[in-house]
């Protein structure tokens, strides 16, 4: 569980700006509440993973919402990961109401699990972060992309976990031989104070073998442009900058 919340937070309305720029796609995707669609040993996984994350005591607690939790599926996630299940484990922090001042709280964390047949913890895909571990996901699972076809279903399958706060456009740019930028989005001039605005790019980083094998993923921002309120423009030229 991650807990780096606060640039989580400016990443995921910058995201959001960056979908309502453009002609969004809607990624048909299935959700089933509860765990009825997984067999014991996933269940067994689930609870398991619940119990040594939770942190019930202390001034700032970390608690499961047991009834959010829910099984993800899609065509994507089926044709990719035929054998694995994807469970949404939502969290909500709690401070006590002494401690409220010490804490900006916040909201709509979770987890998706990734649990195999027989029930083996694969991987946790985390609300907060740059999304690497879906490339170290795709890498274990020998996924390939070779062309764009294969590019746009990898780019569903990534917002088919991550959710609505994901990039979902499939908008990919072949940069490399060893490179793809999934779901490139480019914004407008956003404010990042009151004096200064800034023009940026948003997109997955996948780096390939000679044979398209993933080798490795990461969510990544591009300063395309930089210019003053007054729109007296000083370009910066193509800062690239991981997210973390």
């Amino acid at each position: 569980m991650m807990t780096s919340f606060v640039p989580v937070l400016v990443l995921f309305a910058a995201l959001a700006y960056a979908n309502a720029q453009g002609d969004g796609v809607t990624m048909p995707r299935e959700e089933f509440p509860g765990l009825g669609a997984l067999n014991a040993a996933q269940r067994e996984t689930v609870d398991r993973f619940v119990l040594d994350h939770e942190r019930p005591t202390g001034e700032l607690k970390l608690l499961a919402e047991r009834g959010g939790t829910a099984v993800r599926s899609s065509v994507a996630l089926r044709y990719f990961f035929p054998h694995s299940r994807f469970v949404v484990v939502p969290w909500t922090l709690r401070a006590d109401p002494a401690a409220k001042h010490l804490y900006s709280i916040p909201f709509g964390l979770y987890d998706v699990l990734a649990i195999s047949d027989t029930g083996q913890h694969e991987s946790t895909f985390h609300s907060s972060g740059n999304q690497e571990e879906f490339g170290l996901f795709l890498h274990n699972h020998r996924v390939k992309v070779r062309n764009k076809t294969e590019a746009c279903e990898v780019a569903r399958a990534l917002a088919d976990i991550y959710g609505p706060t994901g990039l979902s456009l499939c908008n990919n740019v072949k940069s490399s031989s060893s490179e793809w930028r999934l779901s490139y989005t480019e914004t407008r001039f956003r404010p990042i104070s009151s004096y200064e605005q800034v023009r940026e790019a948003y997109y997955y980083r996948l780096r390939v073998d000679s044979r398209g094998v993933v080798l490795d993923g990461k969510l990544v921002a591009d300063t395309l442009e930089r210019c003053k309120i007054d729109n007296a423009a000083e370009s910066v030229g193509n800062q690239h900058s991981p997210v973390n």
